[in-house]
């Protein structure tokens, strides 16, 4: 990849970076670039192209019902393999007290993460090879984080 491709990417990660965290885009500045670490169960979007010290929240933070949301969105846009997936939806589905009605669970089938404080970002808004990698771990994530919500 060219210098200014991989540039331009790690500058569209830093958007989703900074909503996950919370912190408005320009908060992130280009500070904590560099050499770190994952950090946290969605590790680091802007590190899925070139390493990154910017850390984002674990997907444990998100509510039930938006984990929920998220699993249905990435089983619909098989982001997720075999059968497990789907299997622990439907029983997340089923698991009493989890609000499948709300915001959040809806936000979560449209691929929106709810990550607190009136905050969302959506997994949409990302375009090309980083929008297939970021979804692909933020999906990973969920399938964990549902496996631990039964």
């Amino acid at each position: 990849m060219k210098k200014s491709n991989r540039f331009l990417a790690l500058v569209a990660a830093l958007p989703l970076a900074a909503a996950l965290s919370g912190a408005p885009a320009h908060a992130q500045g280009f500070g904590g670039l560099g050499g770190g670490s994952s950090s946290g169960a969605l590790g680091n979007a802007a590190g899925l192209l070139s390493g990154s010290g910017v850390k984002m929240p674990s997907i444990s933070s998100l509510p039930s019902s938006n984990v929920t949301g998220l699993l249905s969105y990435c089983v619909q846009n098989n982001y997720l393999e075999g059968n497990s997936p789907a299997t622990l939806l439907s029983s997340l589905k089923q698991k009493s007290g989890l609000d499948t009605s709300g915001t959040q669970y809806t936000n979560g089938q449209n691929g929106i993460l709810d990550t607190g404080n009136g905050n969302t970002f959506s997994l949409s808004s990302l375009e090309g090879n980083l929008k297939q990698k970021a979804t692909k771990k933020v999906c990973n994530a969920v399938l964990k984080q549902g496996k631990s919500l039964l």
